[in-house]
């Protein structure tokens, strides 16, 4: 059985029961890796106010991350010009 977070979510959005209900029987399903019981509040809220959508919606200040080879050769390069920072020489010494 699949416990991520996104298929809790689908299980909370097919429900359509009281939060508490939802939570008990998913926490003997799941255990462990349930939900909080918040959080399976909140996203019952969620559902009810009209919501459809399972998955994480991007936040207005989450980093942007993107590794390639383009991008460490750039950081590296960046990182050799100012081997004077001590965040440099210590990055450069866990290699």
């Amino acid at each position: 059985m699949d416990s991520s977070r996104t298929a809790q979510r689908a299980v909370i959005r097919e429900e359509g029961e009281h939060a508490l209900q939802i939570y008990r029987r998913m926490k003997e399903v799941y255990g462990e890796q349930c939900l909080a019981w918040c959080t399976v509040f909140r996203w019952c809220e969620r559902y009810e106010a009209g919501r459809v959508n399972i998955k994480d919606l991007p936040r207005p200040r989450q980093a942007h991350v993107e590794t390639n080879s383009a991008t460490i050769s750039a950081v590296d390069e960046l990182m050799r010009q100012n081997r004077r920072s001590p965040h440099v020489k210590l990055l450069l010494n866990c290699r």
